[in-house]
């Protein structure tokens, strides 16, 4: 019998009634399988909470394990010296002086009319020092002054080809791309009028017919009182590990200081963004595991053995012994590292500035030891098939079944509502058939009575 055909015989409103006995049956249920899935959420949140926070521990940590014995350098005069140090090189102070910058060679052809100028054909070979020699042919396509400037350009023969109107005339300007004394432009003609080397036609272009706008130059400095050349403006190996950019020349009668020291301030910045990720987790945890006695409520994973697992295996990685053979350091309290009551770390700048006075490279060296040891163990928590991966695949599980217990509630409850309707339809058809009976009962002592006061009144 459908739900909405209950009542009829009886006329109560059955169908209500087994729309709220279904209700009540699925409540319990449902209210637990709703709870443990936010419990479930709530711990996959925590978790991945936990996840990022431990993965920007491994990005810290993954600094220390790369820092280096780092150098500083700087210019007294950055306008005219720009310097920049490698780790090879030897803390120390040096006087430079900037006497002359490489030059590129410039030359300039004699003047033409415009850019439009037909020159001549044939063809051009241009090398610029002892490079490699490039051909352009030229021909009625690229014959003028323009074309040939695109020509030059287009072959890439190292030369930068323009063309300069100097009021005379215009000129086709070439600049080497190359500085230094042997890097000059070498351009010889092939002209198609026979003579290469008068001044008609393409031959008005060859070398011998190009003026020297500027001259190729090597640079030229004076380091500690010695002199340097170079063809171009960087000194490279100068001064080992150093490398020397040459922007200008000195003021006559002056020097340019370059101190180069180590590199504290890479150290302590690598250490200070290990310090905020480690507390950073340290504060995950304890607000994840914390517990409220006055309201007698614990957070999503209060007495979670996870997290107490994670806590004690990075307070231990914190007391690992390391550092190089012979280093009076062993371990991060001896670089101004800190732990409190509460396990939270905190660096003591002038103890790590003593430590670095006392031996720069033990420190790094216990650096790279003891924060590889706990990048490793991080590891072990945050790589694809670690540990958090395994409690939280376990919950996603749990979710899943939760969402088969709900489609068992669903069927269960469709064949509890069945029987309902069944039960109250067999209910409804008795009572029908019972008040049909009263009916026919009523109405034949009724007409029993009518027909009783009829005979009396006879």
């Amino acid at each position: 019998m459908a739900i909405s055909s209950l009542g009829i015989g009886s006329g109560l409103d059955l169908s209500a009634l087994v729309n709220q006995l279904v209700a009540a049956e699925r409540q319990p249920v449902e209210s637990r399988l709703f709870r443990r899935e936010a419990n479930y959420q709530a711990q996959l949140s925590a978790f991945g909470s936990i996840k990022g926070g431990l993965s920007s521990l491994e990005t810290a940590l993954g600094k220390l394990v790369d820092l280096k014995e780092g150098r500083t350098a700087s210019s007294s005069d950055n306008a005219r010296l720009g310097v920049s140090a490698q780790e090879s090189a030897f803390p120390g102070r040096y006087t430079v002086r900037v006497e002359t910058l490489a030059t590129a060679e410039t030359r300039a052809s004699l003047a033409f009319d415009d850019a439009d100028t037909v020159v001549g054909s044939g063809s051009l070979s241009l090398q610029v020092g002892d490079g490699e020699l490039v051909n352009i042919t030229i021909d009625e396509d690229n014959n003028t002054l323009r074309g040939i400037r695109d020509a030059i350009n287009a072959s890439e023969a190292g030369v930068q080809a323009s063309i300069i109107n100097d009021g005379t005339g215009a000129r086709l300007v070439l600049t080497s791309g190359t500085t230094g004394a042997a890097n000059t432009i070498n351009l010889t003609v092939s002209d198609d009028d026979g003579d290469d080397t008068d001044l008609s036609g393409l031959s008005r272009l060859a070398s011998n017919n190009l003026d020297v706008v500027t001259a190729a130059g090597d640079a030229q400095a004076q380091i500690n009182g010695l002199t340097v050349t170079s063809p171009s403006n960087t000194l490279d190996g100068a001064i080992e590990g150093l490398t020397l950019t040459l922007r200008g020349e000195s003021e006559p009668g002056t020097s340019i200081t370059v101190e180069v020291g180590k590199n504290r301030a890479a150290v302590r910045s690598a250490i200070n963004e290990f310090v905020t990720a480690y507390n950073a987790v340290v504060d995950q945890v304890r607000e994840l595991t914390r517990y409220n006695p006055e309201t007698q409520q614990g957070a999503v994973l209060v007495g979670d053995s996870t997290l107490r697992g994670i806590r004690s295996r990075l307070s231990s990685g914190l007391l690992a012994s390391g550092g190089e053979a012979g280093s009076q350091f062993t371990n991060l309290v001896n670089l101004g590292i800190n732990s409190d009551r509460n396990g939270k770390l905190s660096l003591d700048s002038a103890a790590l500035d003593r430590a670095l006075d006392e031996d720069f490279q033990g420190a790094i060296g216990l650096l790279n030891e003891v924060s590889g040891g706990l990048r490793d163990t991080v590891k072990g928590f945050t790589e694809t098939g670690g540990l958090l991966d395994a409690r939280t695949d376990g919950l996603r599980t749990r979710i899943r079944d939760i969402d088969r217990q709900r489609e068992v509630l669903d069927n269960r409850m469709e064949q509890f509502e069945a029987r309902l309707v069944r039960q109250f339809g067999a209910m409804d058809a008795l009572v029908g058939q019972l008040q049909n009976t009263s009916q026919y009962l009523n109405q034949q002592l009724g007409a029993l009575n009518t027909m009783l006061n009829q005979n009396r009144n006879r």
